[in-house]
């Protein structure tokens, strides 16, 4: 069970944003992807979440080629990407966030909303955090909670591969440890994560592997436990070890 990346091109007028990149994910674990701002991580993982269509290359996920013209695609096929902002509404309760578009109703379309809280407590419950009750407006919320919060609705309807934007940004220590304990909790259920990362201490606790991009292009894909920051350094600054 994996993701496959190859080939994957895309442009912008004359301006490479991406060019001829290899990634595999396999699930059940964490790659982080690296790279210094312009170097075209964004625009990769907008690929792979089906925001943006490539020029050129194929995407394979679990053993079947996949063409994406939009994130609903993606998510059907079981990608879906976590954006640094969340995408939570403040004043609207961690349940309703959890099941906003997709709300489970009875057969004359009113909510069944104890079944529904009872599911979204269920899955936040089920992450190693300081628990905390869905009927609270996301807006109230620390930052840990509200990234465990989008995390349980990514997780919610089946996500098997999930992209995370700088997922410990702007996060106090306790929360960014929370967090990356979730995210390797993740892995260990099975689930396929890219985090997307400029800290390379979060890097090294979390990741089997990092890919590093450098200036479009894939400048080397390296196992955690074999190499040394120094290189990983070297492959962001200037494309080589």
């Amino acid at each position: 069970m994996s993701v496959v990346l190859r080939g994957i091109s895309k442009s912008y007028g004359p301006v490479k944003a991406i060019e001829n990149i290899d990634l595999k994910v396999e699930a059940g674990e964490v790659v982080g992807l690296l790279g210094d701002n312009g170097a075209g991580k964004s625009t990769l993982m907008k690929v792979l979440a089906g925001a943006v269509m490539p020029d050129t290359g194929t995407i394979e996920v679990d053993g079947e080629l996949c063409s994406f013209s939009s994130s609903s695609e993606a998510r059907d096929t079981g990608i879906a990407m976590l954006y640094q902002d969340l995408a939570l509404f403040d004043d609207m309760p961690v349940v309703h966030n959890i099941f906003l578009g997709r709300e489970i109703t009875n057969r004359f379309g009113f909510l069944k909303y104890g079944e529904m809280r009872k599911r979204a407590q269920e899955i936040v419950n089920s992450f190693s955090v300081r628990p905390f009750d869905v009927r609270t407006p996301s807006g109230h919320l620390s930052g840990g909670q509200r990234q465990v919060s989008a995390l349980a609705r990514t997780t919610a309807f089946g996500s098997r591969y999930i992209i995370l934007d700088e997922p410990t940004s702007a996060l106090s220590p306790s929360a960014r440890d929370e967090v990356l304990s979730v995210v390797r909790e993740l892995a260990d259920k099975g689930i396929g994560i890219i985090m997307v990362s400029h800290d390379l201490g979060h890097v090294r606790k979390v990741c089997d592997r990092v890919a590093i991009l450098h200036l479009g292009g894939m400048a080397g894909v390296r196992d955690m436990a074999t190499t040394s920051q120094d290189e990983i350094i070297s492959l962001i600054v200037q494309g080589h070890a």
